[in-house]
């Protein structure tokens, strides 16, 4: 299943809806074709309002980043991002970049006793330490790609942070999120 978490600034003074769901078979089978087509569309109508009551889309994560964000609850309906839940989300973060930072320097640190090994190193054992070597420097790419990713992320959140720390703005201005 996939799940996506998006971020929306919006106005307080707005209302904030919620999504009507489609009515069971229950409700619509007593109903004629012209009402069910009436419900639809007012269930439609109802919903295009939603999206705008949400204000405007900040950023939008995807599956994978959403599903490693599980500091914010699943909920298809919109819920107020508060400051202390961001902070959640942020300090998340900032442990991915300290994991992938203490990766990086052990890798690094590996490569270096490897490299003062290969040199004493007799021709049988070389070509394996010169294999460890290597690997290391994939795993070295992995966790930088790995650590650009996760900076990524939290410079995105630690932006809606600023905005809503901005005494200006949080008078008038919220986060919300939908994580579906």
């Amino acid at each position: 299943m996939s799940e996506y978490t998006t971020i929306y600034l919006r106005n307080k003074a707005t209302p904030l809806l919620e999504y009507k769901e489609h009515p069971s078979w229950n409700e619509f089978k007593d109903l004629s074709d012209d009402e069910i087509n009436k419900i639809e569309e007012e269930r439609k109508e109802h919903n295009r309002n939603v999206e705008r009551s949400m204000g405007c889309e900040l950023f939008y994560l995807t599956t994978t980043p959403s599903r490693e964000l599980t500091v914010l609850p699943w909920n298809p309906s919109p819920k107020v991002l508060t400051k202390e839940l961001l902070g959640e989300v942020i300090d998340f973060y900032k442990e991915e970049i300290d994991r992938c930072k203490t990766a990086l320097k052990e890798q690094k640190e590996d490569i270096v006793r490897l490299e003062a090994r290969i040199v004493k190193a007799n021709v049988e054992l070389y070509d394996k330490i010169n294999e460890d070597i290597y690997e290391c420097n994939q795993s070295i790419s992995f966790w930088t790609e790995e650590l650009n990713h996760y900076k990524y992320l939290f410079d995105k959140f630690n932006f809606a942070k600023d905005i809503i720390d901005n005494d200006s703005n949080a008078g008038n201005y919220e986060l919300i999120y939908t994580k579906s």
